[in-house]
């Protein structure tokens, strides 16, 4: 989600640009009434783009994502699965849905839709499942569906030394939230079919435990992974040339 969240801004600043911009980016003037729109059309499309990223404008590929550790927790039973070397699949597909922009107060609320996301990676897991005690690592597979993004950002278009208007972030926060999923760990008890599936399927009837276990840390780091990206696209331009009027 973090990289969705980065190329879709750095659509959304190359989209209002009216400077250097290659022609397949939908230019939108900051005065324009229906600038809401305007933009949500200019992310989708360039979405085509985003298989590959463009990384002559520093949009990255969304195919795979890269994340580099996911950590599942479930309390109430000690459970506690760690994901590394994770693949994600699918975020390409995104669409843009509530889309706010206020220019005068440069505050922007938006979400980003996901419809389904595949994943694999490595995994150790460390606990209890049915009273029996697990721990182990293998290969992980997971689905996850219904994923929406929520973005609100403020800047400002404070001067710099030399008295050019610069377009800053100073406040960001993400929420994700996530309708359903499953995981599947092989090798667990040694590859043996019946126990490991027996303990899929436990995991999986607690998968919102899961879920909401891991939002926050899943929101901090990707909030902080937000902030240093964005900040690196947009600091090459200044307000006006993001923002032309």
């Amino acid at each position: 989600m973090a990289q969705i969240i980065v190329a879709f801004i750095a659509i959304f600043l190359l989209s209002v640009s009216a400077v250097d911009l290659p022609e397949f980016l939908h230019v939108c003037n900051r005065n324009d009434p229906n600038i809401n729109t305007c933009i949500s059309e200019s992310v989708m499309h360039i979405r085509p783009y985003l298989v590959e990223g463009v990384p002559d404008y520093n949009i990255p590929s969304l195919e795979p994502l890269l994340l580099k550790e996911l950590v599942a927790s479930e309390s109430q039973n000690g459970i506690r699965i760690s994901g590394n070397n994770v693949k994600a699949y699918g975020a390409s597909d995104f669409t843009v849905g509530r889309m706010m922009v206020d220019m005068d107060k440069l505050e922007f609320d938006f979400d980003i839709h996901l419809p389904h996301l595949y994943f694999v990676g490595e995994y150790e897991i460390d606990g209890k499942v049915l009273l029996l005690p697990i721990r182990g690592n293998g290969q992980m597979y997971g689905n996850i569906t219904g994923v929406i993004g929520s973005v609100i950002f403020k800047a400002t278009s404070d001067p710099d030394d030399a008295g050019v208007r610069q377009f800053r972030i100073i406040d960001f926060k993400l929420k994700v939230t996530v309708a359903d999923g499953n995981l599947k760990l092989d090798n667990l008890f040694g590859g043996d079919g019946i126990i490991g599936d027996v303990i899929n399927n436990a995991i999986n009837s607690n998968f919102d435990t899961f879920i909401r276990e891991l939002m926050p840390s899943v929101e901090s780091a990707l909030g902080r992974a937000f902030e240093d990206i964005a900040s690196g696209i947009v600091r090459v331009f200044t307000f006006d040339q993001l923002f032309p009027n």
